[in-house]
């Protein structure tokens, strides 16, 4: 009992071992999903990004190959980085929660700052596939700096202090634009979506006739929402796993020659960190706003998350404040920081944690149980590496619901609150930007409140994010159309009948 009570937080009295490692295997089949969605997502959007680079609609069998290795990497990184995050939780906060490569925030690295830095790559004159693979390490090494930068916040308390001097409505607004964005994502790799005919996008009318992928990822999606509704637990898991097997039946995905191989750190920083580090300087110094917009996304999501579920857990101090919270902040950080050197996008609390909670966890035992079969599923990335999009585009369908069901915490009484929280959400999907959704939400917030005469709401942070984001704007132009030709690339590629 010793070691368990090592594990133990400080207000909880009872424990229960055996309810404690059940509710770890629940937390863990809530939220697998992210080791087959992860490689997907951000091997996707370098894909665009190559395909951008090259100059071309479809990749030769070389340049497919080098996708497939980077997904294998990015499939190693997210194990590494649940695994180390999730365990570094459970003894250092001793806090029920589970962690892992963020849904939101690896959508914006590989949609929007992929992207963005091979435009501006090959604006400098890197040519062909070496400006994607430098946008992807830069990005990835953003996040690195981005985590050595949380942790110095952390430890200092600004933080928290930057956190509350943000609106917490336009805060909610950029999370529900995240989910629909994702949710859209989810919509074009299901082959739901196609750009129209003088619309910018349109319903594929043949997506239930002739594609055999949309067929089979609308049935996904209806066998994720019967799970899901049912309360079964890892519903996304087993969603995946069953499009998946359908798929081999009907050759829609090949299996991996082997199942097993030594993990392949394709995408780690590590090797080449000095070169990234130095890449890093030269972009941001181009591209600032949107290596700032990562940066922010990163800062504000975990301590919405650390609240809501630890008063859903009950792990509050007589003032109502989460305890272990500081604790809970630098492992946040620290997953970061390892998630980045072993390759992958930013490592952040799950609010799928809330499962395992229900289920009766409440000390690190249960975050030890998820970390060690994260790190079980190290050595598997050929097998969640051949996952079709038709098998993860149900998941991000309904991933996004998480997101929308914040919209009750807007304080719609407030109209000089609810408008730029509006604009977040509907900005974020349909510019296909979670960067310009943020830059007008925040414009939009900042001229409300001066026209409306309630200048003194704004704080100084506010204020000073509202003025980058309009350089941002004014910088962006020139490669406007560049990166725009990217974001057509990728809606159509999903989308073919």
């Amino acid at each position: 009992m010793s070691f368990i009570n090592w594990l133990t937080p400080p207000t909880v009295t009872t424990i229960n071992p055996r309810r404690e490692v059940l509710a770890g295997l629940t937390t863990f089949l809530t939220m697998a999903y992210i080791l087959f969605v992860n490689p997907t997502i951000v091997g996707d959007g370098f894909e665009l990004a190559l395909m951008h680079a090259l100059g071309t609609n479809a990749l030769s069998a070389q340049y497919q190959a080098l996708v497939y290795t980077i997904k294998l990497g990015v499939a190693a990184g997210t194990a590494i980085a649940a695994a180390f995050g999730t365990l570094f939780m459970a003894f250092y906060a001793r806090l029920p929660f589970a962690m892992a490569p963020g849904m939101g925030e690896n959508s914006f690295i590989a949609y929007s700052v992929i992207p963005a830095f091979t435009t501006v790559l090959l604006g400098m004159g890197v040519v062909g596939s070496q400006a994607a693979v430098i946008a992807l390490m830069t990005a990835i090494t953003a996040v690195f700096i981005d985590g050595l930068i949380f942790l110095f916040t952390a430890w200092s308390g600004i933080r928290e202090r930057i956190i509350k001097s943000i609106s917490p409505n336009l805060s909610i607004g950029i999370s529900v634009g995240i989910g629909l964005f994702i949710t859209f994502i989810g919509l074009s790799l299901g082959g739901f979506v196609i750009p129209g005919s003088g619309t910018p996008v349109a319903f594929n009318t043949r997506a239930f006739v002739t594609p055999p992928a949309s067929i089979l990822a609308f049935v996904g999606f209806i066998l994720a929402v019967f799970l899901y509704i049912k309360r079964v637990p890892g519903a996304f898991l087993i969603t995946i796993v069953t499009i998946t097997l359908v798929s081999l039946v009907f050759g829609l995905a090949k299996p991996p020659s082997t199942p097993v191989q030594f993990p392949v750190f394709t995408t780690s920083i590590i090797p080449n960190l000095p070169n990234n580090i130095e890449w890093w300087f030269r972009l941001v110094s181009l591209a600032f706003p949107v290596a700032f917009s990562l940066w922010m996304i990163e800062f504000f999501d975990g301590i919405g998350t650390i609240v809501g579920l630890s008063n859903r857990a009950g792990l509050v101090d007589s003032n109502g404040r989460p305890i272990n919270i500081g604790r809970a902040l630098y492992a946040d950080a620290i997953g970061t920081i390892v998630g980045a050197l072993a390759g992958t996008t930013t490592t952040v609390i799950y609010v799928e944690s809330a499962s395992g909670i229900e289920s009766g966890g409440r000390t690190g035992l249960t975050s030890l149980v998820t970390g060690l079969l994260f790190l079980a599923f190290l050595p598997l990335g050929p097998i969640v590496v051949m996952i079709p999009d038709c098998a993860t585009a149900p998941v991000l369908i309904l991933v996004g619901l998480m997101f929308v069901s914040l919209i009750p915490r807007i304080n719609f009484n407030d109209l000089t609150e609810a408008i730029p929280a509006f604009v977040a959400m509907i900005s974020i999907p349909l510019t296909y930007s979670i960067a310009t959704g943020i830059g007008l939400a925040f414009i939009t917030y900042t001229l409300t409140k001066l026209v409306t005469g309630r200048f003194r709401e704004i704080s100084v942070t506010t204020l000073v994010i509202t003025i980058i984001f309009i350089l941002y704007f004014t910088a962006m132009v020139p490669h406007a159309q560049s990166i725009n030709t990217v974001i057509i690339m990728g809606i159509s590629r999903h989308s073919k009948p």
